[in-house]
C-alpha cells in the first residue's frame, strides 16, 4: 500500500499527508467520494499529534492508513485499534 497516494474505502479515497508548520510536523487526513467529482473533506487525525521530524510524521501516517475500517458517511474514517 503506497499511504501517499491513498486507499479506497467504501467508495471514498482516503489520503494521508505530512506537513510542516515551522520545526513542527502534522498529519492530515483528507476524503474524497469517489467519482462525485466534489472539493476534498479535510479530517484531521484523532488527536492533534505534533512530531519533531518528518519520519516520524509519515511512519503514523502510515498507521493512520493501515487502521482505516470504513468511512462514515459524513467522509469521516473510523480507525481500528493498531
Amino acid at each position: 500500500m503506497d499511504w501517499n497516494e491513498g486507499v479506497s474505502v467504501d467508495g471514498y479515497r482516503v489520503q494521508c499527508q505530512v506537513f510542516s508548520r515551522g520545526r513542527d510536523y502534522h498529519v492530515r487526513v483528507t476524503t474524497r467520494k469517489r467519482g462525485a467529482g466534489l472539493k476534498d473533506s479535510v479530517v484531521h487525525a484523532a488527536s492533534p499529534l505534533v512530531f519533531e521530524s518528518q519520519e516520524e510524521a509519515e511512519r503514523h501516517a502510515r498507521y493512520l492508513m493501515m487502521a482505516v475500517k470504513g468511512i462514515q458517511p459524513s467522509g469521516k474514517p473510523e480507525y481500528t485499534v493498531l
